[in-house]
């Protein structure tokens, strides 16, 4: 119960710096607590587990880069061409 409210504190906390203009939205996101297990690889990162739950936390140089979420599933950050 301390972990969820700890939670929603910063939840709430990282919602009004964005409304406040503190913090980019794409900042917040990338902030938040990333489900258990979820990390972002790039090509250009080799053997590394970046943090990130979205593809826009990726870092701006990453090549193909890849976010493998907590359940096994997969999401790439490129698109075809």
């Amino acid at each position: 119960m301390v972990s969820f409210n700890l939670s929603m504190a910063a939840v709430v906390l990282l919602s009004g710096l964005v409304i406040l203009g503190a913090v980019e939205p794409s900042e917040a996101v990338c902030n938040l607590d990333c489900v258990r297990g979820t990390y972002i690889t790039c090509k250009n990162y080799p053997a590394q587990q970046l943090y990130g739950c979205a593809c826009k936390c990726a870092p701006a140089d990453g090549k193909r880069c890849v976010v493998h979420l907590g359940g096994g599933s997969t999401k790439r950050c490129w698109k075809r061409r």
